[in-house]
């Protein structure tokens, strides 16, 4: 298990010890479970590009292999670039 820290009001860490005294628990359980409901609701979504379909490139089926396309061409440390 690794260790984090984070900042918080006042008022939030006053219920969070509220919520661990009255589930006979630590902070650190509250804190962990609220994460896992958190995160179970809140899946990762993929980065959507927001230039998408701003132009005409006069090619019928672009628009529906953007995605595709795109992942082809990224590049993590490089970005993209059109193939050559």
């Amino acid at each position: 298990m690794k260790n984090i820290s984070i900042q918080a009001e006042e008022e939030l860490i006053d219920a969070l010890e509220r919520a661990a005294e009255i589930r006979s628990t630590t902070v650190d359980s509250v804190i962990r479970e609220a994460l896992r409901r958190y995160l179970q609701f809140e899946p990762a979504q993929a980065k959507a590009y927001s230039f998408i379909g701003i132009g005409h490139s006069g090619k019928r089926n672009l628009s529906t292999q953007v995605d595709a396309l795109l992942a082809e061409a990224a590049q993590r440390r490089e970005g993209w670039s059109l193939p050559e």
